[in-house]
């Protein structure tokens, strides 16, 4: 009985410590290591050598990030120079070799780069080699037409309209019948754009001597005859398109509209 005392106190000594030890737990759980000063201390160097880091790094990339800014400027220099250049050349060697060479070829050499442009939709430039053209020979009926044609193309009414004209006059002076009905075609096409319906059927008439079973010149006759609601004569024109051209696939729809006039 007496050797179970000293157990009992140890028991109750164990059991006060682990109840202060509970009691304090939170305590602990909460304890802040930022506060401890070597840890504090450590943390603060290695804040300053991140902080190092990030700031040679941000270097770095500002400095990279400039020269790549600085060869694609130089490079877009560089392409644009060269192209200019290319081009200045090209030039100095069309004209040294037209400086060369008699009026006719010039001329052949100007037409031949007119075709370019005009497939290239170079309009203007077309335009600009057309009017040297002219410059060269004031009566050359084909720079006249294609200028009136390109004229046309942009829109350009009434200056394809009086260079057209003129064209016709080269034409008629030197009788040349398919060039005297193509621009009166296109001169009747141009009326029909500025609505004057009576103009555009002059002019087709004209085309219509020179080449009367042509089947666009006999088409647009008829859309003609339809604007106008001339019911007789649409009726005469689509007969002779049926004669010239008996599988058009418009036949049926005139039809239907030369059937409500």
């Amino acid at each position: 009985m007496d050797n179970i005392w000293p157990l009992i106190i140890i028991l109750i000594s164990l059991l006060i410590i682990l109840f202060i030890i509970v009691r304090r737990f939170p305590v602990l759980a909460v304890l802040d290591v930022e506060n401890i000063p070597e840890e504090k201390e450590q943390q603060i160097k290695e804040k300053i050598i991140k902080d190092r880091m990030r700031r040679k790094f941000s270097y770095l990339n500002n400095f990279f990030s400039f020269l790549g800014d600085f060869f694609i400027k130089f490079s877009k220099f560089i392409g644009e120079s060269l192209e200019s250049f290319k081009k200045k050349q090209e030039s100095k060697i069309k004209t040294g070799s037209l400086a060369n060479v008699s009026q006719e070829e010039k001329i052949r050499l100007l037409f031949s780069q007119v075709k370019e442009m005009i497939k290239n939709e170079e309009s203007k430039e077309a335009e600009q080699k057309l009017i040297e053209i002219i410059s060269l020979d004031d009566k050359n009926l084909l720079a006249f037409s294609e200028l009136g044609y390109l004229y046309h193309n942009q829109g350009k009414l009434q200056e394809a309209k009086q260079t057209l004209l003129y064209a016709l006059k080269l034409a008629d002076i030197a009788n040349f019948r398919n060039e005297q009905a193509g621009i009166n075609y296109n001169l009747a096409l141009i009326a029909k754009d500025l609505n004057d319906i009576d103009g555009a059927v002059l002019s087709l008439l004209k085309a219509l001597e020179k080449d009367q079973n042509n089947p666009r010149y006999l088409d647009l006759m008829l859309d003609l005859c339809i604007i106008k609601k001339d019911k007789n004569l649409a009726l005469e024109y689509l007969e002779r398109i049926k004669e010239v051209n008996p599988d058009n696939q418009n036949i049926s729809s005139w039809e239907e509209s030369i059937n409500e006039i």
